[in-house]
């Protein structure tokens, strides 16, 4: 009794005034507190001396791990850094899959990944980033007045992040920008901020572009269900009052989601979000599963939970080959590859090849895995599958119908088709899920089902 609070919470929606009296409070020498913080407290704000760094499941990326761990250990201390990996008992009749401790073995791919090669994930430089475009071009006429088309273009296409944006694709921003009253076009034909562009150019919160948690509310008919952050595209699912949930509707201006109940689990969404897991990353996970050597900074359980693993994965042919049969007519596809390319490789399965396989209920825990029914043979899956692959696809087939996917700051004041091609020709990774799903072998069984070594063979 009368003892001091010693626990901090440190997240975005929290007031500003609680961030500031818990980051003071952490610059304490003396004080002995624990924060239990989101990745607000990653970068740039002083906090002074950590002890250590607590993680609950395992990093999106091997960049984050370092710099987490990185904020520990200052002034002569080493760092240090633990990952608690949260996990229930698998269910008697639980699929083969699901038995895999996935999360264990992205935090050991991400922590070898550094160790044995010192990669950490490359810049994504071949974007395209309209929910910027937009910034800047609102802060540019902002800042300098009125300008004309094509002097604006001159100033804002140069810029490096917009190396992949076509003159007709700037074009047809400036017109939705003008139809919506974001920009005014003047007497002589040049452009300035219109009316509704300055409500949002002068507001403090303009010239950050990282997008802020905004709270949708979830309805299905005329139950309220509860909020959300950030939600998925429509025909994505969430899990909310102890149920699943199909999105069929987005209000974005009322912040309103429509849904319908449907069974099922849900897998995390990856847009532009902190789900970005490099296919790096999962071929390491692969190369883990193979591997017979144990990880010094494993504790008992978790090198016990690793060898199980290991266990059921040669037992399975899980590393060895993309396509598992799990019983009768159901199936289940790990094809090792990053959050972005996954989602591709998901959603062409569903266009170009679910009738010809006779595809149904596809069930994904991206990035690891997806499981579902056909009624073709393992043959005819890898057949079809490479036939669809090397025949053009266009990005933009892999967005459904009447899909908006929105996920950065302004993308609500970017033209739908823009927000679609940034998704399909920015975010997709079409060319490495082709690339992968042409290297899969054209006969089952071809893949070695040799016990692995120590060597991890390349994917």
């Amino acid at each position: 009794m009368g003892e001091p609070d010693r626990f901090l919470i440190h997240h975005g929606n929290l007031s500003a005034s609680f961030r500031q009296t818990a980051e003071e409070l952490m610059r304490d020498e003396n004080a002995n507190l624990t924060t239990v913080t989101t990745s607000t407290l990653e970068l740039g704000i002083d906090i002074g001396r950590l002890e250590r760094a607590f993680q609950i499941d395992a990093p999106f990326t091997v960049s984050s791990f370092l710099q987490r761990m990185g904020r520990t250990g200052r002034r002569g201390q080493p760092s240090e850094m633990w990952f608690v990996m949260r996990e229930d008992e698998p269910e008697a009749r639980a699929l083969l899959p699901e038995t895999i401790p996935w999360k264990l073995l992205q935090g050991i791919a991400l922590v070898q990944l550094y160790v044995e090669e010192r990669w950490v994930e490359p810049p994504q430089l071949d974007g395209l980033p309209y929910s910027l475009l937009y910034h800047q071009t609102m802060a540019t006429l902002a800042s300098t007045g009125e300008l004309s088309a094509a002097d604006l273009a001159r100033r804002v296409l140069t810029l490096s992040p917009f190396h992949r944006v076509t003159t007709d694709d700037y074009r047809t921003l400036l017109r939705h920008l003008v139809e919506t009253d974001q920009v005014e076009r003047t007497e002589t034909g040049g452009l300035i901020v219109g009316l509704a562009g300055e409500r949002v150019t002068n507001d403090f919160r303009f010239y950050a572009t990282f997008a802020e948690d905004e709270e949708f509310t979830v309805r299905s008919e005329s139950q309220e269900l509860g909020t959300i952050v950030q939600p998925p595209p429509v025909g994505e699912r969430i899990a909310i009052a102890g149920a699943v949930w199909v999105i069929e509707e987005i209000d974005y201006k009322r912040h309103l989601i429509e849904c319908t109940q449907v069974k099922g689990k849900v897998p995390a969404y990856f847009g532009m979000c902190a789900g970005d897991v490099n296919t790096r990353v999962l071929e390491r996970m692969r190369g883990v599963l193979r591997e017979t050597r144990g990880y010094p900074y494993l504790r008992t359980n978790a090198q016990a939970r690793l060898e199980q693993a290991r266990h059921v994965a040669v037992l399975a042919h899980l590393a060895s080959e993309p396509l598992v049969c799990v019983g009768g007519t159901s199936w289940c596809l790990l094809p090792w590859l990053g959050s972005y390319a996954f989602l591709a490789l998901e959603r062409f399965l569903k266009i170009r090849c679910a009738d010809k396989l006779g595809l149904k209920g596809l069930d994904s825990s991206r990035p690891y895995f997806m499981q579902f029914t056909m009624s073709a043979d393992a043959r005819t899956f890898y057949r079809v599958v490479k036939e669809e692959a090397s025949l053009p696809l266009d990005p933009m087939e892999l967005v459904y119908p009447g899909e908006v996917p929105r996920f950065d700051k302004y993308d609500g004041f970017v033209p739908d088709e823009l927000v679609r091609k940034g998704f399909a020709y920015g975010v997709l990774d079409v060319e490495g899920m082709l690339a992968r799903v042409l290297s899969w072998p054209d006969v089952p069984g071809c893949a070695t089902r040799a016990l692995p070594d120590t060597n991890l063979s390349p994917i």
